[in-house]
């Protein structure tokens, strides 16, 4: 009890001014790690922003504190009076949301491809200070100022979107006929799993793609399952056991080059710079703690054109022998790279309106995810000694990952271990109560190892053979790997289950109404069937009681 008054203590006094962007890592200012573009139509041409009128605290009953959120609506298979369904797509931290989260969307176009068929009505709902980059949506006037993110958080956005709900119902005429279903991936993916679980009695179904709903203060699995990915052959992803090694073997040369000067000059040799900056700590795990490369596998595409920007390509490389040993590779992967254009990174894309004022202290938003890391999820990622971790271990350490806590924001160590706790208390963790979610994950994506991954009390769940992080959820392209394009199949086929089950919304989370097991015997044995020629993993499993 004292622990937890402590924490409350420390967000309440956190200092709050924006940190310089660069001092906080990049893997914490989001959780996605790329940004596919936008296909279809010009921003111009997007749907504009609507807004809803939101409490600042939907804890405080006394707090009479107002602002404007944004949201879009796509109504152009609706008809007014019908009974089709509303999908809700649910705002994170990634990119500033726009119109194209309705008509081309990273999140959501499973649901955005569906539409015609079903006309459903279609919402998405920007995540409250996410949309800082327009002072006009924003909760708070300023976020350089003391406390200002202390209404950041994953249940206030819950209570956002419960009360959007109810305003979308009035405001455009719903009735318990139209059932709602909450889609998104990754963080967004975690709020719409837990909006049905949350509240049942106004959201019917949800699809959680690439949902780490286990906050974890030390995630070493991430690191793990990124090794484990380039060991994966199938689905055109192109690893393979010897690649792993490889790029492991190379990583365990280096931390010994460490250790002697004529080590750290060869590195400087290999890789450029002064030799004595490889002496230094804070530029080993700069430099190889993470690896000497960028190593995608949250981000693989194997369909993607720039050197060395996929697991496949990577991978041809660090199994070619005419290119030195495996530090010598690792120096080759690393000089294509940074040859190349390369993706655009979440973290690096710019307010996406020109004509927008941001809110002070705003910058790029980069503390904003950081900040629920300390104050909610964790996730730290660390590359520890003895851990199937492919890169040079025992530098990217829990200390190392998690010190902008306390740094930026106030928040000593303690305290963000007892927040991560708290999460998992309120939210269930990986097993939590309730029914109709669909949990997706991709073979190669890190947040795997946090995500649900088995099927149990109801739930079914996705794995998607050879897929990245909620890759399925983007646009459809003609390179979409085989898994992904079922993948898209199956989650609508589950999701058309979901809506024909009936009874009283506010009942929805009781357990599996009479005769939906069978149901759900007749549809996974229909799917398998189906899709059996991508892969068994790629086949949605209802847990059967």
């Amino acid at each position: 009890m004292a622990l937890r008054s402590l924490a409350l203590a420390s967000l309440a006094a956190a200092a709050t001014a924006a940190p310089d962007p660069h001092a906080i890592p990049e893997r914490y200012r989001s959780m996605d790690s790329q940004v596919r573009p936008a296909r279809g139509a010009r921003a111009g041409e997007y749907p504009a922003p609507r807004f809803v009128t939101q409490r600042l605290d939907h804890f405080d009953g006394s707090n009479l504190k107002r602002w404007q959120q944004a949201y879009y609506v796509n109504d152009k298979a609706w008809k007014r009076g019908s009974s089709a369904p509303v999908f809700l797509c649910v705002g994170g931290e990634g990119p500033p949301l726009d119109g194209s989260a309705v008509v081309d969307s990273v999140h959501c176009n499973v649901a955005v491809e569906w539409l015609e068929e079903t006309g459903a009505l279609m919402f998405a709902l920007e995540h409250r200070y996410y949309g800082c980059h327009n002072r006009s949506a924003c909760p708070v006037p300023d976020l350089g100022v003391k406390g200002a993110m202390r209404y950041l958080s994953s249940r206030q956005a819950l209570g956002d979107i419960a009360a959007f709900v109810r305003f979308a119902r009035h405001e455009y005429g719903l009735t318990e006929q139209n059932k709602w279903v909450t889609w998104g991936g990754s963080y967004p993916g975690m709020l719409a799993g837990w909006a049905r679980l949350k509240f049942p009695h106004l959201i019917h179904a949800a699809v959680a793609s690439s949902a780490p709903v286990r906050a974890e203060l030390e995630m070493q699995g991430y690191f793990d399952v990124v090794g484990d990915a380039y060991a994966v052959v199938h689905e055109d992803v192109g690893g393979s056991p010897a690649c792993r090694e490889a790029i492991a073997e190379g990583h365990r040369r280096i931390g010994k080059m460490f250790g002697s000067v004529a080590g750290l000059e060869q590195l400087a040799a290999l890789f450029g710079g002064n030799a004595a900056n490889y002496a230094d700590e804070e530029q080993q795990r700069s430099f190889a703690g993470y690896g000497v490369a960028s190593f995608p596998a949250q981000s693989n595409d194997p369909a993607c054109d720039t050197p060395m920007c996929d697991i496949g390509r990577i991978c041809k490389a660090m199994t070619d022998r005419s290119l030195g040993d495996e530090v010598d590779r690792l120096a080759h992967v690393r000089r294509s790279q940074r040859g190349g254009s390369g993706a655009r990174s979440a973290a690096d894309v710019a307010p996406h309106a020109g004509d927008e004022e941001a809110v002070p202290g705003y910058g790029h938003g980069w503390q904003l995810w950081a900040w629920q890391t300390c104050t909610e999820f964790g996730f730290y990622q660390t590359c520890a000694t003895g851990s199937r971790c492919i890169f040079t271990q025992g530098l990217a350490t829990l200390s190392s990952e998690m010190d902008f806590c306390t740094r930026d924001f106030g928040i000593p160590a303690e305290v963000v271990a007892d927040n991560i706790v708290a999460t998992s208390d309120h939210y269930g963790s990986d097993r939590p109560s309730g029914s109709r979610v669909m949990w997706a994950s991709g073979e190669v994506d890190p947040w795997r190892a946090n995500s649900i991954n088995e099927p149990f009390g109801g739930f079914p769940v996705l794995d998607v053979d050879g897929a990245s992080h909620h890759f399925w959820t983007h646009a459809s392209l003609p390179t979409d790997q085989d898994s992904v394009v079922a993948a898209r199949h199956i989650i609508r086929e589950q999701v058309r289950a979901f809506l024909a089950e009936e009874g009283a919304p506010d009942k929805a989370a009781a357990p599996m109404i009479e005769g939906a097991e069978a149901a759900h015997r007749r549809h996974a044995r229909r799917l398998a069937a189906q899709y059996s020629h991508i892969g068994a993993r790629c086949v949605a499993q209802p847990a059967l009681r």
